[in-house]
């Protein structure tokens, strides 16, 4: 929850609210608060890297469902994916 006061001194210190929930998600917790250190920065960008490469090694994986359920797992053709892409034309 913000107050009034902080509203004011983020506007003044030109820092959004965006910016304070990415301190209050990613900051460390100190006895008094929280701070935003080169340490917490470089920890997410560990962690974006690495959901970047996973995303990449999923590149053309095609998962058939049937409800919610996952049927099978397959590396589809680029002729795979233009059909499930397109809706099976």
């Amino acid at each position: 929850m913000l107050t009034a006061h902080v509203r004011t001194r983020a506007q003044q210190r030109g820092i959004r609210e965006a910016d304070l929930d990415l301190i209050s998600r990613y900051g460390s917790e100190t006895p008094n608060g929280m701070i935003m250190t080169r340490k917490d920065i470089a920890a997410v960008e560990r962690e974006t890297k690495d959901l970047l490469d996973r995303l990449s090694r999923l590149n053309g994986v095609f998962v058939p469902m049937h409800g919610d359920t996952m049927k099978t797992i397959i590396r589809a053709t680029k002729r795979q994916l233009r059909k499930q892409i397109n809706g099976n034309r």
